[in-house]
């Protein structure tokens, strides 16, 4: 899962109903879901849709004139819009607009008036959030690090899935630390060293920790399946070991590689 926050834009306008609304036009983009919205704007849209028209101008329309800002801001940062996409087509559309509203409700906007674009334009499944950062009473909801924000709240939602990664990550074999590492980066984390373990890193949020103590349990040489290894092969050398000092060692050699 990838989450990005798209360009700020300034001048109270929302240029990302244009931008969505052209890929419907277009034929690559499904309006998934809107969401706190009045039923005469839902009906306009899904008429104008109906018909295959543009609908921007009746999404812009109504985003300014629920974003009254009474004078208590002085921001001109009206638009909120956010792509979230996977890979390939690990989550379809609709799992992607489910997750669409959990993102937006930890982002402290499940109250406020959106949109969700599903996006087929691409190898990559995806959707496009747009929204008003302005509440009702003309406040604006705070920018502060929205993009570490919005991954630590991807990360949050997908939390199952990422527990599943690090227990994969955990049955591999490895032998040092930096294998292990290594093993964690082709998951498509970030990793760095902490007190006590490693930190794990998506999407720029924080994923999670593995505890050194983990690692070190599972390091393949002190595997009970590795010191099993090791044993036998001790036995299989202290049995051949008077042909080995004789000289016979191409009996002993076929011995342990039928082994």
């Amino acid at each position: 899962m990838i989450v990005k926050k798209l360009n700020d834009v300034s001048g109270g306008g929302f240029p990302g109903a244009r931008y969505n609304e052209k890929k419907i036009a277009d034929g690559v983009a499904t309006l998934m879901a809107m969401e706190n919205v009045s039923e005469a704007l839902r009906h306009n849209v899904e008429t104008l849709h109906r018909f295959g028209l543009d609908a921007s101008a009746e999404v812009e329309r109504y985003m300014k004139e629920n974003s009254k800002t009474y004078g208590n801001t002085k921001t001109t940062r009206f638009q909120f819009h956010v792509s979230a996409s996977v890979k390939g087509r690990a989550m379809s559309p609709e799992e992607l607009t489910d997750f669409a509203r959990e993102l937006m409700e930890g982002m402290g906007y499940a109250r406020q008036p959106y949109f969700v674009y599903a996006h087929h334009d691409t190898g990559n499944n995806h959707v496009h959030i747009l929204s008003t950062r302005i509440k009702p009473n003309g406040y604006a909801i705070s920018d502060h690090q929205d993009r570490r924000r919005l991954n630590e709240c991807a990360n949050r939602i997908i939390s199952p899935d990422i527990k599943k990664d690090i227990d994969r990550i955990l049955c591999y074999d490895y032998e040092t630390e930096g294998q292990f590492a290594n093993i964690v980066k082709t998951h498509g984390y970030k990793i760095e060293k902490s007190l006590d373990g490693y930190q794990l890193f998506k999407c720029g949020g924080d994923a999670g920790n593995i505890a050194i103590d983990d690692i070190l349990n599972r390091i393949t040489r002190n595997s009970p399946k590795r010191k099993d290894r090791a044993t036998q092969l001790r036995s299989i050398i202290r049995k051949y070991k008077s042909e080995i000092a004789e000289g016979k060692w191409g009996q002993a050699e076929n011995t342990v590689h039928e082994f």
